[in-house]
């Protein structure tokens, strides 16, 4: 039994098997349980060497000095705040003319995709870089491609960069392309999430409520 905790945390730890939460219950009903008074349930995932363990050059493609102490199940609850958050704030960003005309767009083609890559670039983050983790509160107006940001609240330094850019391809009319940037690649590459057209008509610019 030991064994095999160990090579459920080695895979949880590298990456390689993202746990829903009926698999973290599992596991956790699986464990001794503690009695009143007793410390409570620490994270299944730990801070290791990987000279401690003879399994990890079975489990791991590569060699590595260190693995991240990470939650599992507290950075899923993160995420999913994050996801709601740039939500609230793109829809604050477009004002209702254009939240009413792209949100069933927006929603279903733009927003699995953020989910998705929100979740890969996250996932290097400790328990402890969470706890410095914040999330910007005000999306920019006017002309500005600035959805949501997160950042580093001891730095200053971003690590995610949801953005909005208008487009207007040559005789396509204008188009609104989402984007992201990431601490990743130093926020270098240009990330598409997808573009959802608007029309031949200027859209408003970003937080007008009653322009047409």
């Amino acid at each position: 039994m030991k064994r095999g905790l160990v090579v459920s945390s080695a895979l949880l730890t590298f990456g390689l098997f993202v746990p829903t939460t009926d698999y973290v219950r599992e596991v956790q009903a699986e464990a001794p349980q503690k009695t009143a008074g007793e410390e409570s349930e620490k994270p299944l995932i730990y801070q290791v060497n990987e000279h401690s363990y003879e399994l990890f050059d079975e489990v791991l493609p590569a060699k590595t000095d260190q693995y991240i102490h990470r939650s599992a199940a507290s950075a899923e609850l993160l995420n999913d705040f994050i996801v709601k958050q740039a939500i609230k704030q793109s829809k604050l960003k477009f004002g209702t003319v254009i939240t009413e005309k792209i949100n069933s767009s927006f929603e279903e083609e733009i927003i699995p995709n953020l989910d998705k890559v929100l979740r890969e670039t996250t996932q290097t983050l400790s328990d402890k870089d969470w706890e410095k983790v914040k999330i910007s509160s005000i999306p920019s107006a006017g002309l500005g491609e600035k959805i949501l940001h997160l950042y580093n609240d001891e730095t200053g330094e971003d690590i995610f960069r949801f953005h909005v850019r208008r487009d207007q391809p040559p005789k396509q009319g204008y188009t609104f392309n989402f984007h992201y940037h990431t601490y990743l690649d130093q926020h270098e590459k240009h990330h598409e999430l997808g573009s959802i057209p608007w029309g031949k008509d200027m859209p408003p610019r970003w937080n007008y409520v009653d322009r047409v």
